[in-house]
């Protein structure tokens, strides 16, 4: 009996030992299982916020880049029809009004049209909302205006040819907006001027 007995209690324990086991094998495999999500979740939460600023600064170097054709065309505006303008926080590169009334087309010291871009030699420089922009304008050509209706769209009616309002020029605005860790948009458009 005694021999039963202590049979008994043997297997008793064996199976508790085996339970014991089997519970420890299967808390790690949970601990472990939680480790890895956990880890997934910050590296995604990290991934997201990467993108999250990056979306933000292209948004940022658009919206900079877009302000700086208004400044380009008032500046056009401006020295096309010898106006003083104030500019704040911008310089205006010393060659511009050669570029923009086609002054000394074959100098390049003079009209540095074909030698200048935005990150190069830039025509007008500065910040918008503590943002770089750098502005570069190009005359791209002219062209002679006949008729009534093309005065008219100059309010310069009855000037016929040759006068005040005949002519049309294409400007090339590239603007770019730049911003820290070398973010930065580039953006083209082309303005008319009925002179």
């Amino acid at each position: 009996m005694c021999l039963t007995t202590s049979k008994i209690i043997c297997t008793q324990e064996r199976k508790a030992c085996k339970q014991r086991g089997a519970l420890l094998v299967t808390s790690l495999v949970l601990m472990l299982v939680l480790v890895v999500l956990g880890t997934l979740t910050t590296m995604l939460t990290v991934t997201e916020r990467f993108i999250s600023r990056n979306h933000k600064m292209a948004k940022d170097v658009f919206y900079v880049a877009d302000g700086g054709h208004p400044l380009a065309v008032k500046v056009i505006e401006d020295m096309v029809l010898s106006r003083e303008g104030d500019y704040q926080n911008f310089t205006l590169e010393g060659n511009l009004k050669n570029e923009l009334m086609d002054y000394h087309r074959d100098s390049s010291t003079l009209n540095d049209r074909l030698l200048d871009s935005p990150r190069h030699v830039p025509d007008i420089r500065g910040t918008l909302g503590n943002r770089s922009v750098h502005i570069d304008i190009d005359r791209l050509t002219t062209t002679l205006l006949y008729g009534g209706s093309a005065e008219f769209a100059a309010g310069g009616e009855g000037t016929g040819l040759g006068g005040r309002a005949s002519k049309k020029v294409l400007f090339e605005i590239r603007s770019e907006g730049s911003a820290q860790l070398g973010a930065s948009a580039t953006i083209v458009t082309t303005y008319r001027k009925i002179l």
